[in-house]
């Protein structure tokens, strides 16, 4: 009879742990940080390096199935495609799509590719110890702000 009320108790405790780790982060979908940028899957040190720009290009590799939420960069020539360079350095391979096909007719009238300025949203993918981005939107922002004008001399 007690084997009985012992098992019972510990199905209940194992219940329990699991609805409390539901309630605190139990979430699998990617959520954009509050920067509009990293997803929150990313170790809170990766996640503060990459809002902060304490990275070196390359040293930080984000995770299969991470979502990126309107991050700012440039997108660099790369043949027929491009690659995303964030403003903290992270570099992704576009995966081919229409996002980046548009992306890169856009490329090819400018000769410049750093100057022309993107918020990019889309899913992180994986492979060879490389990230790529597959493109759900990218929004056209700018070019590079307009040189200081000359002042003038009396």
């Amino acid at each position: 009879m007690w084997y009985v009320v012992a098992r019972n108790l510990a199905k209940a405790i194992v219940v329990g742990l699991f609805l409390v780790a539901l309630m605190f982060g139990g979430s699998n979908g990617a959520e954009p940080g509050a920067d509009g940028g990293v997803s929150s899957q990313l170790p809170l040190r990766q996640q503060a390096a990459a809002r902060d720009g304490n990275i070196e290009s390359g040293q930080l590799r984000l995770r299969e199935g991470t979502t990126i939420d309107s991050m700012a960069g440039f997108f660099r020539q790369d043949g027929d495609g491009a690659t995303f360079v964030t403003d903290e350095g992270l570099e992704f391979g576009g995966l081919p799509n229409l996002n980046l096909e548009r992306v890169a007719r856009t490329l090819k009238g400018t000769d410049e590719s750093k100057s022309v300025r993107w918020r990019v949203s889309g899913l992180i993918t994986e492979f060879s110890g490389q990230n790529f981005i597959l493109i759900s939107r990218a929004i056209y922002k700018s070019t590079a702000p307009p040189p200081v004008p000359e002042r003038l001399s009396n």
